[in-house]
């Protein structure tokens, strides 16, 4: 109930996630949008996301997200010439992994709040800030800071999708207790979570199954099989038509490979090569990834590269190899 404090005394909130927006961000920042339109509709409230798959778009309110903050243009609801009285910004860790074009509006607003799990949030982002990198998800930090009651089916469907998509539907080490105890309260909203779970993790699309046959097709081993490693040149992606958003499960693929510890990920990105990495065990690949610019979790992070595919590679597979014998 922490944050329905800081909404009675707004009249005006803007809420914003990360660049390419994956399932908790978008389950956690339109759950959130949900939640305020239900029980605050006095209050002017826009949601800025960048795109995201098609599949998120099940999500009650999913067609009232802004894809982008402009300055003096009028959005659903609010006419953003002046500070927004709050501005929220969730599942995102610093202000070069802001999305929508945000980050003049986080740093203009009368207030701001970063809700968070990632353990390489710096904790001072905004004038408050919740972040518990114990939590499975954005979607988990920010269910316990509201009022339970009153969250209503349609909200309760987008944190559900969030909190499975952080989790791997489960089945990732950060899935905890308060993460089922959760789970347990959006069930009984009466949520039609087959459809959720079955429609947005595990399934996907022609294009999308055809690039994954790909990037497992040209997958490669290495440190005596401890780790599987692909990535996707510019013309790879002309190839199949592809964008980014498309690609942001590939990596959980990759992940299953038997035997491998750390699984890696690369396509590029705005002229550069994002990395994506996972761990099963034993590497922090959120040290990893600060190297590159980058963070996230211990078993989840990410960075970029502006050197080529096999350059970064061989930069990681050296980090890796000195967690792995330590």
């Amino acid at each position: 109930m922490q944050l329905d404090e800081l909404l009675k005394e707004a009249k005006t909130v803007a809420i914003f996630g990360h660049v390419r927006p994956d399932g908790d961000c978008v389950g956690s920042t339109l759950g959130l949008y949900n939640y305020i339109c239900d029980n605050y509709p006095t209050i002017k409230t826009s949601i800025y996301l960048e795109r995201f798959p098609e599949s998120y778009k099940i999500l009650p309110r999913a067609n009232e997200i802004i894809e982008i903050y402009e300055e003096n243009n009028k959005s659903n609801h609010y006419e953003a010439s002046e500070p927004y009285d709050l501005a929220i910004l969730l599942d995102t860790p610093s202000y070069e992994r802001v999305g929508a074009n945000g980050e003049s509006c986080l740093k203009s607003a009368k207030k701001t709040c970063n809700i968070d799990h990632h353990i390489s949030n710096p904790l001072n982002l905004c004038t408050i800030n919740f972040v518990d990198p114990k939590a499975s998800s954005a979607s988990e930090v920010l269910y316990f800071l509201l009022d339970t009651n009153k969250i209503s089916k349609d909200a309760a469907e987008c944190f559900y999708l969030g909190i499975v998509h952080d989790t791997g539907a489960f089945k990732f080490s950060s899935t905890g207790q308060k993460t089922m105890v959760a789970i347990g309260d959006l069930l009984d909203k009466g949520i039609d979570f087959t459809r959720l779970m079955n429609e947005t993790y595990f399934t996907r699309t022609y294009i999308q199954t055809l690039v994954t046959g790909y990037v497992m097709m040209s997958c490669k081993l290495a440190l005596d099989g401890k780790v599987v490693y692909s990535y996707m040149t510019p013309e790879d992606m002309d190839r199949y038509s592809v964008t980014p958003v498309e690609l942001s499960n590939v990596i959980d693929t990759l992940r299953e490979v038997s035997g491998t510890e750390v699984a890696i990920f690369l396509y590029p990105v705005n002229g550069e090569y994002k990395i994506s990495l996972r761990s099963n065990y034993v590497v922090d690949v959120n040290k990893i990834a600060s190297n590159f610019g980058g963070g996230g979790h211990v078993r989840a992070a990410g960075g970029s590269s502006k050197e080529s595919p096999e350059e970064t590679i061989k930069k990681l597979l050296l980090l890796i190899q000195e967690q792995l014998i330590k």
